[in-house]
């Protein structure tokens, strides 16, 4: 059996004395003397390299000398360690004189030797193992916040492959720099076990290799014990050194740590790779008790599920092996279920430290059920952001171009005219059902969104023309130009061209991943959102109602006159995007987007050239102009709801209908004609109006699942108060239609 401790993002600050560096000066006095691991492996995110406000980047020599030193002072085990994104940002090169990693990291040779790659090895009487350490930071740093991914370069893939096929291993555990994800691949059959922070969370792990079986335990430093932030200098400075010496804090007591070697958890079993028969064969319950306490001032308690064992435990190591065992008839829990095994371990001074393990014996595992955390990890996340980016400028592009194709171009196009006409009479057939189901709401939006994007081209071609140009810019131009690398001794060094593609520096390609990530932002919250709302506001969806079945349609008449005419109240309901707080939102969402344009000038050199020479500032510009000026524009006066005039579709019955009794009114108005004492003084043939229209009427109603009910045939007179589908009669000449 051996062991050793992994922990990562160290994060060690002159600017943060809440955690940070004291839970580094913790980790190595008041751990590693408790737990004498055979080696400490740290990945990544040695320093923390941001300024006070956390806006800035940059490597400070001082955090960077309280990391060595400490090494030094306190370490007796084997150290390795390696970079993370933080150790690289607002690097020039490898060879940079502020590549503080080159001179203080205690695997800096290593990494140089190897190339981004390097491997140790442990031989024991069970056989050999393999460590593999993976450097993916890239040939030059940027500044944050465009310095999150990582990638590996050809010439270090292939060192990478060298270390993992060149020889075999019992087992080969490949360390890189990771978050709190946990996972496990079927294809590769392998576990990927990512850890969380010592910084702040002061987290670290203790893997343990018994008899080829895989164990871990995640661990946290007595936060409780520890001052919530540090001292400080005059300066407000984290400067835990005097004469080149560290300044240690005081010592801790941690509760005892178990960490269970078999049965090992089923959750975390790779059953092609480890020997998990060996559970079924074991005789001893087999754990690992780390605490300051001596042996005999231990009471170790064990339970399974939830029952006393009934046999005790007993020290069974050495001081540099603090094994314990407790005799088991693994027979007892072959019944193909998951069982829970609890260690409970007590000092004299009444602390509890407590391990639970969910072990099967049958070799199966169990699922991990890492919920999002799984999918993130099996998803290549660069891969993803691409998808992201990709998929919406297609979509975008599409939605511009199939109206080139399929709207009308000229006013001789009969048959896109006949297609649109035929697209408006589906949406009036829909507003004339009564009661509307949620697949009729639904068929109708998109018929009008259809509709929308479809008149783009004609009713606003300028917002065409500026979104296609713009896209195809953002496919195949640089962006903008920055200053990346702000320590870079020459521009060829500092300054960078951003491509959606990756960054240019100095004629050297970068690949790094970063830039999917900005674009995903870019094109989804700047280009999308902004181009879904110009669109909505060219056509109304009220303005699309059928005349003859406008939603909240009141007819009133005088009854007590009958000269009185019908006074037709028409009632709009404004769309969403009309009203005033939707309008104050989309201010406010266009003030945030271009606030973090702001923000990015902010980071890499100011308004020259990062805003000057940025594409999506002008792109910004333009949507601002046309949301505030444009078509339905914020500064726009509208008119009136009551003054539209809605849309009149061809093959329509009820649009005509509509219609026909306007045309009636307005000659009863112009003629003086008076009407009877019973009103019926107004005659319409319905039939020889609609005769012509009705069958691409009945044809669209039979498409979307219902039909509206007909007027009657034949020329007669109208002695119903309601002769046209529930439309009034015209009593009255003396007042002004009012639609």
């Amino acid at each position: 059996m051996f062991y050793f401790v992994h922990t990562t993002d160290l994060h060690l600050s002159r600017f943060r004395p809440k955690g940070h560096t004291y839970h580094f000066l913790h980790f190595i006095q008041s751990i590693l003397p408790v737990v004498k691991p055979e080696f400490v492996v740290v990945t990544g995110d040695l320093t923390d390299a941001k300024d006070k406000k956390r806006v800035t980047s940059q490597q400070y020599i001082d955090e960077w000398d309280v990391y060595q030193t400490a090494i030094k002072e306190k370490v007796t085990v084997d150290w390795y360690d390696m970079r993370g994104n933080h150790d690289c940002f607002d690097l020039p090169s490898w060879q940079s004189r502020v590549n503080y990693y080159r001179t203080h990291g205690h695997s800096a040779n290593l990494v140089e030797q190897g190339k981004g790659v390097y491997s140790w090895q442990l031989n024991r009487p069970t056989g050999k193992y393999q460590f593999v350490a993976i450097d993916a930071c890239p040939k030059r740093g940027p500044s944050r916040p465009l310095n999150f991914f990582g990638y590996l370069t050809s010439k270090t893939m292939d060192q990478l492959e060298n270390a993992l096929i060149s020889k075999p291993y019992n087992h080969t555990f490949v360390v890189s720099l990771g978050d709190v994800l946990k996972s496990y691949d079927p294809v590769t059959k392998s576990l990927e076990l990512e850890l969380g922070d010592l910084k702040e969370h002061g987290l670290y792990r203790v893997v343990a290799v018994d008899h080829d079986l895989i164990s871990f335990v995640d661990l946290q430093l007595p936060l409780d014990q520890i001052p919530k932030k540090g001292p400080v200098n005059s300066q407000g400075l984290v400067q835990p050194m005097q004469d080149d010496k560290i300044i240690w804090p005081h010592l801790v007591q941690p509760a005892p740590a178990i960490l269970v070697t078999n049965p090992k958890d089923a959750r975390f079993s790779i059953p092609s790779k480890e020997p998990l028969w060996r559970i079924r064969q074991s005789s001893h319950i087999r754990f690992l008790v780390f605490s300051n306490e001596t042996v005999e001032n231990l009471q170790v308690e064990i339970l399974i599920d939830g029952k006393l064992h009934p046999h005790p435990a007993s020290f069974v190591g050495s001081t540099k092996n603090p094994l314990w065992a407790a005799s088991w008839d693994p027979s007892l829990f072959e019944d193909r279920k998951a069982h829970q095994l609890t260690v409970r371990v007590t000092t004299s001074n009444a602390s509890v430290g407590t391990s639970n393990t969910i072990f099967r014996v049958d070799t199966h595992r169990i699922k991990i059920s890492g919920g999002s955390g799984e999918f993130i990890i099996k998803s290549k996340m660069s891969t993803v952001l691409q998808c992201i980016t990709i998929f919406t400028m297609a979509a975008m592009l599409l939605l511009l171009l199939i109206p080139k194709f399929f709207a009308p171009q000229y006013e001789t196009d009969v048959y896109s005219k006949k297609r649109i006409n035929r697209l408006l009479l589906r949406i009036h057939t829909i507003d004339q059902t009564k009661k509307k189901t949620p697949y009729l709401k639904i068929q109708k939006s998109i018929l009008t969104w259809s509709f929308r994007f479809l008149q783009l081209p004609q009713d606003q071609p300028i917002v065409w023309h500026l979104t296609f140009i713009y896209i195809l810019a953002l496919l195949t131009l640089p962006w903008f130009r920055a200053n990346f690398i702000p320590s870079g001794a020459t521009n060829a060094e500092r300054y960078g061209i951003f491509y959606m593609w990756g960054m240019v520096f100095g004629g050297e390609w970068v690949p790094i991943a970063d830039t999917w990530m900005f674009a995903a932002e870019q094109t989804t919250l700047d280009v999308f959102a902004f181009f879904f709302l110009v669109t909505w506001r060219g056509t109304d969806a009220s303005d699309l109602r059928c005349r003859g079945a406008v939603v909240g349609q009141r007819y009133t008449s005088d009854v007590k006159t009958a000269a009185a005419p019908p006074v037709i109240k028409e009632k709009h309901r404004r769309q969403l995007n009309e009203m005033a707080w939707f309008k104050g939102l989309e201010v406010i969402y266009w003030l945030w987007r271009s606030s973090e344009l702001v923000a990015l000038a902010s980071f890499y050199g100011g308004i020259w050239p990062t805003l000057v020479q940025n594409i999506n500032v002008y792109w910004m510009l333009f949507s601002g102009y046309t949301l505030a000026f444009g078509k339905n524009g914020v500064m726009c006066k509208r008119k009136k709801q009551k003054n539209r005039i809605l849309v009149m579709v061809e093959g329509c019955m009820a649009c005509q209908q509509h219609d026909s009794v306007i045309s009636l009114v307005e000659e009863e108005n112009e003629k003086k004609i008076p009407l009877n004492d019973e009103g019926n003084a107004l005659h319409y043939n319905s039939s020889a109006s609609i005769n012509a229209t009705t069958l691409t009427q009945e044809e669209e109603q039979q498409k979307i699942g219902f039909m509206v009910p007909s007027t009657s045939s034949g020329s007669s007179s109208c002695s119903s108060s309601t002769p046209f589908d529930g439309l009034p009669h015209v009593k009255s000449r003396k007042r002004q239609l009012k639609i």
